[in-house]
């Protein structure tokens, strides 16, 4: 697989998987743990500022009490808190 295509892969399924609310979630973020470290170096850089983007977002969004939280629910975001400890 090209860079191009694993990109378009991989940070389109992220971008899809960020802020739903259902079990795949978890599935998903199986397989990006499982693969990262095969992940070209830029491909990596996107995916980890596409999701450290959603934090922040997700963050402001529970303070103001929004009922749309861009990380999905409680247990969607600790899915993401295991794709994130890959780089923190």
């Amino acid at each position: 697989m090209s860079p191009d295509e694993e990109l378009t892969l991989w940070l389109g399924s992220t971008r899809y998987y960020l802020g739903r609310m259902t079990y795949a979630v978890g599935s998903f973020c199986d397989l990006l743990i499982e693969n990262w470290l095969n992940l070209h170096h830029s491909t990596r850089q996107i995916i980890k500022r596409d999701i450290e983007t959603e934090f922040e977002r997700d963050d402001e969004m529970r303070q103001q009490k929004n009922e749309f939280l861009p990380l999905g629910q409680d247990c969607d975001r600790a899915e993401w808190e295991r794709v994130r400890r890959l780089w923190s």
